[in-house]
């Protein structure tokens, strides 16, 4: 399968996502429509943060490598071959150096921005700095000219030289890891002009969703910790790319054991090995085919056992050979390199498995309220028909009848005041569990502990002053997410006493009350945590011994959580502002049905033709509840196929 197949699968998800965007624009018209702004609006609110995740959603996939194992000419030959040229640098000697993202900005023209390398001194995180377009140099692109643009990418290989203090101090030399300790200091090192780029242009691929995120080497892993700990974690799947001419080297091996292999989010990412250069096989021509394919097996399993790997994982390739292939459109030549290996992994098992996590999370979200209003339509249709069937057998005049069915709902009325009294007090008992359970991971909360631990970690002249600091933050933040997990409890535990009750004294079965559990966010802490732990005890990380780069590994760390708390605090406002709307609902037709019963009841009482206009007024009602009804099935069946 070529990479056509690739861009068709990709398009394919990308229109599947335009209907699930169309669909929440049809829920949110018909929620609209449906009734009161308040009964809705926190349906919305939901509904649109929905649809901004849809609306931003990018299939981002991630390249990891050592130097010089071809990994950006892997992605010319996956994805640019078609500019007839190799795009981006990857020539020995000129390859990119500084992690790079490959995307398309509909909002502005194309562009590559280059952040300087000597911001890593700034306490500010890459995604802080990419909020602020002025501390980036841009250089315009022409996307119709790939000369133009290939010319432009080759500063992603710019270097300098600066002395070694200064590099001691970005956190880019270590004498220990450059050689020969006693060979002495240095006059001058090289090091990147750039610590990150930015590139976005309207190519086909990019603009059905694919982003690329290109990172460069063990030093750039080692030495920006929110690579390892919040960019490699948030891609749907990386490739890491090895040579086959060299297998699995000490220096691939630190980089997959501390910045690859534990970057995965519980199963949730994708995970593969590309073994490059497969051409340096190729030229013993005596071998034969079968040697050279016994030769690769081999390969492949030891890189399988070595790295934990599955071996239908890990995918024979050249990418210098592939890349010649697509663009001399040599059919034979382009199937030696096997690059559709890849391609076939690309497109059969990443962007499936990211289609099937999206529509989980659509599923879990507005799937829940979809199906929520299906039910409550359908209980409006019964109580509407059951309402007309008794309006239908009402005998004008029979006033002995009329006298006791006005009984019967003054005893329903009677029935439904206490239950409005029972709601209000379980609501505000609920308000106040509520709100200390958002206390516990408010920003009023933990901002103050990370305040006092970034002061205490200014004022520490030691690494080991600032650890003890980072413990005790570390230890501040699991108390209260454990904290917020007590509180959490009890007030789920409350919310299912509370439908318990109109369950058994008003026999409301038909519905439930949704969970509230903060245990991922606690998993997701640790996780943070101990991969912050793992980073700095790295091999590569002996760099972080210096204080001003350790300070930057717990700022990432520090950060991370903190954006945690705020997702949490986010979905424990959503969950309280929703929990008790479908009884509140019910309550609220329940009053209407027995309102409507009351004021028909006493009209009647008048002459016939009052009853006659009623159930003619009943029979439009009930048309339009059907009508409501099928538009929101169809809705459902767009979110949720498989239920409707």
């Amino acid at each position: 399968m070529s990479i056509i197949q690739f861009q068709e699968k990709l398009h394919g998800y990308g229109q599947w996502r335009e209907e699930l965007i169309r669909a929440t624009d049809c829920y949110s018209q018909w929620l609209k429509a449906l009734g009161s702004a308040s009964e809705t609006e926190v349906a919305q609110e939901t509904i649109r943060n929905l649809r901004d995740t849809l609306v931003n959603e990018r299939l981002v996939v991630a390249f990891v490598a050592e130097f010089s194992r071809g990994k950006t000419e892997l992605i010319n030959a996956l994805f640019f071959s078609d500019t007839g040229l190799r795009l981006l640098p990857s020539l020995p000697g000129r390859t990119t150096m500084c992690p790079t993202e490959i995307f398309h900005d509909p909002s502005q023209e194309s562009y590559i921005r280059l952040l300087p390398i000597e911001t890593r001194l700034s306490d500010m995180t890459l995604n802080e700095h990419k909020q602020h377009a002025y501390m980036w140099l841009q250089i315009d692109l022409d996307h119709t000219s790939p000369l133009q643009m290939q010319e432009a990418f080759q500063e992603l290989a710019a270097v300098k030289k600066v002395t070694c203090a200064e590099a001691v101090k970005l956190g880019l030399f270590n004498r220990e890891m450059e050689g020969d300790a006693s060979a002495g200091t240095p006059e001058s090192v090289e090091i990147p002009c750039w610590r990150h780029a930015l590139i976005s242009f309207p190519h086909t691929l990019l603009k059905a969703g694919l982003s690329i995120l290109d990172t460069p080497g063990l030093n750039a892993l080692g030495t920006e910790p929110e690579l390892t700990l919040r960019m490699l974690p948030s891609a749907q799947a990386i490739i890491f790319v090895l040579a086959a001419d060299t297998g699995v080297t000490n220096s691939d091996l630190d980089m997959w054991n501390n910045h690859v292999r534990g970057s995965r989010n519980a199963g949730k990412n994708g995970l593969a090995v590309a073994m490059n250069k497969i051409d340096s096989l190729w030229g013993d021509e005596l071998q034969g085919e079968d040697v050279l394919e016994a030769s690769l097996c081999s390969q492949i399993r030891e890189a399988s056992n070595i790295l934990g790997v599955a071996e239908n994982l890990i995918f024979p390739v050249s990418a210098k050979k592939a890349l010649l292939a697509k663009v001399r459109r040599d059919d034979v030549l382009l199937e030696k390199s096997r690059l559709k290996g890849i391609e076939d992994y690309l497109t059969n098992t990443v962007i499936h498995d990211r289609q099937r996590l999206l529509r989980e999370t659509v599923v879990a979200t507005m799937g829940q309220l979809v199906n929520e209003s299906v039910v409550h339509l359908e209980i409006e249709i019964v109580d509407a028909e059951r309402q007309l069937h008794g309006m239908r057998q009402i005998d004008t005049n029979n006033q002995d009848m009329t006298r006791r069915l006005m009984e019967e709902t003054h005893k329903y009325q009677k029935s439904y005041l206490s239950g409005v009294d029972i709601f209000q007090s379980s609501h505000g008992a609920f308000v106040h569990k509520l709100a200390k359970l958002g206390e516990a991971v408010s920003a009023t909360t933990i901002d103050p502990l990370v305040r006092s631990a970034r002061k205490e970690m200014l004022s520490s002249l030691t690494t080991f002053g600032m650890k003890m600091d980072m413990k005790k933050v570390l230890e501040d933040l699991r108390l209260a997410m454990e904290k917020a997990i007590v509180r959490a409890d009890e007030a789920g535990k409350l919310i299912k006493a509370i439908y318990g009750r109109f369950e058994v004294e008003y026999g409301c079965t038909d519905i439930k009350p949704s969970p509230i559990s903060l245990k991922d966010y606690q998993l997701e802490l640790e996780r943070i945590f101990q991969e912050g732990e793992e980073f700095r005890q790295s091999t590569s990380s002996t760099l972080m011994e210096q204080t001003s780069v350790v300070h930057k590994l717990y700022s990432t760390i520090i950060a991370e959580a903190r954006d945690l708390f705020a997702r949490a605090h986010q979905e424990i406002n959503a969950w309280g502002a929703s929990a008790l709307s479908p009884l509140a609902r019910r309550i609220k037709d329940r009053r209407r049905m027995i309102e409507s019963r009351l004021g028909v009841l006493r009209k009647v009482t008048e002459s016939s033709e009052t009853l006659d206009a009623e159930i003619t007024e009943l029979e439009k009602r009930l048309a339009l509840l059907n009508q409501q009804y099928g538009e929101i099935k169809e809705i459902r069946r767009a979110v949720s196929p498989e239920i409707a």
